[in-house]
């Protein structure tokens, strides 16, 4: 699903000041007759007019404060920041903005983040629904695709194929006070005999993308820590790739894959709150039965905490522009900000990106080298796709 955002560009006046400048004449007559003139020696002696106070100070008039001041003008901050019109002369008319796949097309579709990003830079902007991580990574590497929504590993493989990118934002779960971590869960039917990963063997195991952080590469990890291969050609499991971390769960609760994996919320809060799940039992001791009565899935195994998604930029793009869109996404691509400006309702209703997220903040490319060691670890062909 492809939305075109535009508005228009505003722009600053400035004023102009003008300065008005005083003379004064000073006009002398005398009165009386000649002979009276002749005889009066004060008026050969005048020069006392010369030292009245008056005409010495006169000269003043040149040095009042409004004359003195008037190259102020020139210093106010809107004759200054006028030139950062020229800087907008190479910008795009047009930006792409593209999702990896979330939980549904219509939660994409009803993201907010591009509208925001379109209405500050006052560019227009197309969004792109990603059939898989692959659409994404490709589409910047190819410089088809200005800005990408990732989850961590799709980012590192981006960068590993050659990608020209930037981080613009990292991740922020519910708070402006720290990235977004989450983690992946392993989830059987209730009643399953598989109660750990080393349980797999000979099973239909759900993943959900062999780029995705969540659905694929912690869990990869997991498998080869118990000698198991996870890979597409396994012949230690069956794989399959749902393509949606939604459809990975779903697919274990309709009995079509034997166990699956799908980030934290997603299971817990998501598909609960959609109606999709009923209910959902932990069975790691962490407490997160959600309507256990009525539990369909289990979760039976976590992983350790993973990097926040982030979104990227390319540095393609002209670098007063990338500057505008990394101060964009950190200080207004957030609950709050929506919020208080339109883009949202309410707190609890702003579809800024899928699940439970804040907003952005600053980072930097230096945040994914856990994700890197990671890809080491499991000899991952994706890392250097």
């Amino acid at each position: 699903m492809n939305n075109t955002i535009s508005s228009p560009h505003r722009r600053r006046r400035t004023r102009m000041l003008g300065a008005l400048t005083a003379s004064l004449v000073l006009i002398t007559a005398a009165c009386g007759s000649d002979d009276a003139a002749e005889d009066e020696p004060a008026a050969a002696d005048e020069p006392a007019a010369a030292d009245e106070p008056a005409v010495e100070e006169e000269p003043a008039a040149a040095d009042e404060p409004a004359v003195e001041e008037e190259p102020a003008a020139a210093d106010e901050p809107a004759v200054e920041e006028e030139p950062a019109a020229d800087d907008r002369a190479d910008w795009p008319d047009k930006l792409t903005f593209a999702a990896v796949p979330a939980e549904n097309a219509q939660d994409i579709s009803s993201y907010v983040t591009p509208q925001i990003i379109a209405d500050e830079l006052g560019i227009e902007m197309e969004f792109v629904q990603a059939a898989d991580y692959a659409g994404v990574i490709e589409g910047m590497i190819a410089q088809r695709v200005d800005i990408g929504s990732y989850g961590a590993f799709a980012y590192v493989i981006a960068t590993g194929a050659g990608a020209d990118i930037e981080v613009t934002g990292l991740w922020s779960a519910e708070t402006p006070e720290g990235y977004g971590d989450y983690r992946s869960y392993l989830v059987t039917p209730v009643g399953s005999d598989i109660r750990e990963p080393a349980d797999l063997a000979g099973k239909r195991v759900c993943f959900v993308d062999p780029g995705s952080t969540s659905g694929f590469l912690f869990p990869s990890a997991a498998l080869l820590e118990v000698g198991l291969d996870p890979t597409e050609n396994s012949t230690d499991i069956e794989s399959i790739f749902a393509g949606g971390h939604d459809a990975s769960a779903i697919a274990v609760a309709n009995g079509d894959c034997d166990a699956g994996f799908a980030y934290d919320t997603m299971v817990t809060q998501q598909l609960i709150e959609s109606g999709d799940l009923a209910g959902v039992m932990d069975s790691t001791g962490e407490g997160e039965d959600v309507n256990p009565d009525a539990a369909v899935l289990d979760i039976i195994w976590k992983s350790t905490p993973i990097a926040a998604p982030p979104l990227a930029h390319g540095n393609w793009l002209p670098e007063s522009l990338q500057e505008a869109l990394v101060e964009i996404v950190n200080t207004k691509v957030n609950v709050d900000w929506a919020v208080e400006n339109g883009y949202c309702d309410s707190t609890e209703d702003c579809p800024l990106s899928d699940g439970p997220f804040w907003g952005y903040l600053e980072g930097d490319d230096s945040y994914f080298d856990g994700i890197r060691e990671l890809c080491e670890l499991t000899g991952s062909d994706r890392c250097n796709a």
